[in-house]
């Protein structure tokens, strides 16, 4: 029998894990805060932001002549002059936990609503819909009374934001189910339908992995026709480059159908907290894929072959190979 994959074990909560206890530190008042309200004045620069790099460190970016820092986040508070234990300090340490669900961290930015136990916004309602289509799909597959009879009104009420509310008052008032049955069960359905319409909808966001694959193949393949670049070493990255450039794009797929398929596995819908924390972990891969690969997959559709920079192509080639070395990025789900 197919069984689920283990989850992974979990990480320590980012918002109050700190490896080295400081003894006499203030306590910090509402944490995490609303935004990064950084109190240093070096860490309130307009211009400076903190972003992954292509090996999955953390950059300072600074605006400001061009200059660009790659600093152990650990060990940034001694690059700031921040006093260990104190309020900036342990603003820093979320930073790479906010980074899981945004491009950059800049001073003022809003904390992500996952870091301060809000929900998260809800997917569009197209996402919903399919989610619950999916869901309703999987259900009809079980004997219980009270779930066949929310699947039969889910299918009755038109579709939205207040599906699981009219299938539920319909469950009541029509088929005289008793309210302390349906109502638990609808609950939980309606976090699994809005966990799966969160995968789906990071799939919907994942980059035009097939045109940076094609312009990978078109640019190796113009540069090995000069005779004077057949045998560079650009030339001879970008051959090694073309077998393992769809590696994100198979790994994006992959998650994709394990996300369905963990709907639809005998007995799945028998533990809904278990199989609403694997479809959040799915979505959190999607959206580290696409957060490794945006810029990279739109840098790629800008290149045109024969007048692009060759220094421009070889950089990107050199960023595409290190993201394409992040080993874990890429793993089973």
């Amino acid at each position: 029998m197919d069984r689920p994959a283990a989850l992974p074990p979990a990480l320590p909560d980012p918002r109050g894990f700190d490896p080295v206890c400081f003894p006499g530190a203030a306590r910090l008042g509402e944490w995490p805060p609303p935004r990064f309200d950084f109190a240093a004045a070096v860490l309130r620069e307009p211009g400076l932001r903190f972003e992954r790099d292509a090996a999955g460190s953390i950059a300072v970016v600074r605006r400001f002549d061009h200059i660009r820092l790659v600093t152990d986040i650990d060990r940034a508070h001694l690059l700031f002059d921040i006093l260990p234990g104190s309020r900036d300090f342990m603003l820093l340490r979320l930073v790479p936990a906010a980074l899981r669900f945004m491009e950059t961290v800049s001073p003022q930015d809003p904390m992500p609503a996952p870091l301060r136990d809000e929900d998260p916004p809800l997917p569009e309602e197209h996402h919903i819909y399919a989610a619950t289509t999916a869901l309703v799909e999987a259900m009809s597959a079980t004997a219980q009374e009270d779930a066949m009879a929310l699947c039969d009104a889910i299918r009755r009420v038109p579709p939205g934001a207040e599906m699981f509310e009219q299938a539920v008052a319909r469950c009541i008032t029509q088929d005289l189910l008793p309210l302390e049955r349906v109502a638990p069960l609808a609950r939980r359905l309606q976090r699994l339908a809005n966990a799966h319409a969160g995968a789906l909808a990071a799939a919907a966001a994942q980059p035009e992995y097939r045109s940076m694959e094609s312009m990978v193949h078109l640019t190796h393949r113009v540069l090995g026709d000069d005779r004077r670049w057949a045998n560079d070493l650009l030339t001879l990255a970008l051959g090694a480059l073309g077998p393992v450039i769809d590696r994100p794009r198979i790994a994006a797929d992959l998650v994709v159908r394990e996300a369905d398929a963990s709907l639809r596995r005998p007995g799945a819908l028998q533990n809904l907290t278990r199989l609403i924390a694997r479809q959040r972990m799915l979505r959190d891969r999607l959206t580290d894929l696409a957060l490794f690969w945006n810029r990279t997959a739109t840098a790629w559709l800008a290149v045109h072959p024969e007048t692009t920079d060759r220094r421009e192509i070889e950089a990107l080639t050199r960023n595409t190979l290190r993201r394409l070395s992040l080993a874990a990025l890429y793993a089973p789900a």
